[in-house]
């Protein structure tokens, strides 16, 4: 009877809806109103020249290393800075309730980073069904066809994906928790824009420096070609970002 009901369970596919809504009950429990990682990050080869080029720093082969800050006001406001190791350049991006900027050379990469963090983990809300409701409209904005959910695997790791599952199509993946709370974290999400077709993917929320308020590693593809990665190394929830330009 057991094995019945775990197979039962593994067939049973979620709707988006209920995916969506077990995910912003998590957001919305949080007793945070301000966060500020800070960490590392790799620029890929393929574009590492030309960040490199940008920040004033040098660049031979490999990827290129830079230090990263990235702070959230809650609800819906985000900064991500990114300083080569070697320059006192910064590149900024970002996201103050939707509406984007820069400061310094620009890196598509890391805006692409920057607005599907904030997109996923700056959502907090007091009224019932807002967080669901902004998650749904970004998914919307991206073309993920959220009608459509199956079973996958995404590292090893049970997944929901969300959209045509054919390639070149938008998709939200979400990792599925095998064992309560059910939290549906975030995996990847996958679209196309005009600055390119775009894979961002979530890794590790086991990281005891950044808990689950982020994943611990974020890296962003351009079509199957890796050009940025960030890794969490240290949060602090009461850094005083009051002055700070989002």
């Amino acid at each position: 009877m057991r094995l019945l009901v775990a197979a039962l369970t593994l067939a049973y596919v979620m709707p988006t809806y209920s995916i969506l809504r077990r995910f912003a009950g998590t957001r919305d429990d949080l007793t945070l109103t301000s966060l500020k990682v800070d960490g590392s990050g790799a620029v890929a080869p393929a574009m590492a020249r030309e960040v490199a080029s940008a920040l004033g720093s040098t660049w031979t082969s490999g990827d290129l290393p830079l230090t990263t800050s990235l702070s959230i006001k809650y609800p819906g406001r985000c900064r991500l800075e990114l300083s080569g190791f070697e320059s006192t350049k910064t590149l900024v991006v970002a996201s103050s309730n939707g509406k984007k900027r820069t400061e310094g050379p620009e890196f598509i990469a890391a805006q692409v980073a920057l607005e599907e963090l904030c997109a996923f983990f700056s959502v907090k809300s007091a009224g019932e069904g807002e967080t669901r409701a902004a998650l749904d409209r970004h998914l919307t904005s991206l073309k993920v066809d959220t009608k459509l959910v199956s079973h996958a695997r995404f590292l090893g790791q049970l997944a929901f994906a969300i959209g045509n599952r054919a390639d070149g199509n938008p998709q939200y993946w979400v990792y599925r928790d095998r064992v309560p709370p059910d939290r549906f974290l975030p995996a990847r999400i996958r679209f196309t824009d005009e600055r390119g077709t775009w894979d961002v993917r979530f890794i590790d929320y086991s990281s005891a420096s950044v808990a689950d308020w982020i994943p611990r590693v974020v890296e962003v593809y351009r079509g199957e070609e890796l050009h940025l990665r960030l890794t969490a190394l240290s949060a602090d929830t009461r850094a005083d970002l009051e002055k700070t330009k989002f």
